[in-house]
């Protein structure tokens, strides 16, 4: 599914026990697996930290009979044992390659440029078709693009987490976009601040002044976090969904007109500025 040159991709985090939300029962994982492959989502985001998740997208495609129309994001963290991570990965998946590769998060040197040696390497022999990284700040997202043959960068992108976007658009990279709604923050359930209750409620974004604004902005109409989003063109927007109810958003998104996509623009870069944090979940790699 493309949505105004943008990939659509189902993110399988909520079908793990890492989630911040509710973990899927694997019922209904498998369910939502196969609504969205009916509504016509091929490509799928998952990473060895999903653990059981990835084993449900295999299921969900053998019961209903899919084997290579599908495109599969996975992730794997930067450690000396990546290479073995990757191809239990390969096992959950049912596959003997996966459609792209990405360092999951982050890590400090030599570790991470080891690792990106095995992505290269894993990349050469055909068990990556793209290799890539995720949750990059710009300046060693630039440092990894110039020595390594990385073509993607899967990052938090929304109007509540914006950092950076501007500069990485020159890069000649193609983004990855995961959690448009801001960890759900914009869905429309949240009125007011108080009532995120649930691990989301530590996050360094909630403490900024112009969080509120933005919540104000919105006004509980999770469409129009979505199309700006996608109106900033990245290359795939990775959405996450507790039910194939949820799916329907994705029929009834239209563009917005040019000067409210730059106001919202604006907003969010004041939001993201307020935070010295790297990335959404406040964690530090400069």
């Amino acid at each position: 599914m493309r949505i105004w040159n943008s990939e659509t991709a189902l993110g399988l985090w909520n079908l793990s026990s890492s989630s911040f939300h509710r973990c899927l029962s694997p019922r209904e994982g498998k369910n939502l697996i196969k609504a969205a492959w009916k509504a016509g989502i091929r490509t799928f985001d998952t990473a060895y930290s999903y653990a059981e998740a990835s084993s449900l997208l295999f299921a969900a495609m053998r019961e209903m009979g899919v084997h290579d129309d599908v495109n599969i994001i996975t992730k794997v963290m930067p450690v000396p044992t990546l290479r073995r991570r990757f191809e239990t990965e390969l096992r959950r998946m049912g596959r003997d390659y996966t459609d792209i590769l990405l360092i999951h998060w982050p890590s400090e040197e030599p570790q991470l440029a080891e690792s990106l040696e095995t992505l290269t390497a894993l990349k050469n022999e055909g068990k990556a078709k793209e290799i890539g990284v995720a949750n990059f700040p710009v300046d060693l997202l630039r440092w990894a693009a110039e020595r390594f043959p990385i073509s993607y960068h899967e990052r938090a992108l929304s109007l509540v987490w914006s950092k950076g976007w501007e500069e990485e658009k020159h890069l000649g990279l193609r983004t990855i976009a995961y959690s448009p709604l801001g960890m759900g923050l914009l869905s429309g359930r949240y009125q007011k601040i108080e009532e995120i209750t649930d691990r989301r409620k530590d996050l360094p974004i909630l403490k900024t002044a112009a969080f509120p604004q933005m919540l104000k902005e919105i006004r509980g109409t999770p469409d129009t976090a979505l199309s700006w989003v996608y109106g900033e063109k990245p290359w795939c927007v990775v959405s996450g969904f507790s039910n194939p109810d949820q799916l329907g958003i994705l029929k009834s998104l239209a563009p917005l007109t040019a000067e409210r996509q730059q106001e919202l623009a604006d907003l969010a870069s004041l939001l993201s500025a307020e935070t010295d944090a790297d990335n959404i979940f406040a964690h530090h790699w400069h």
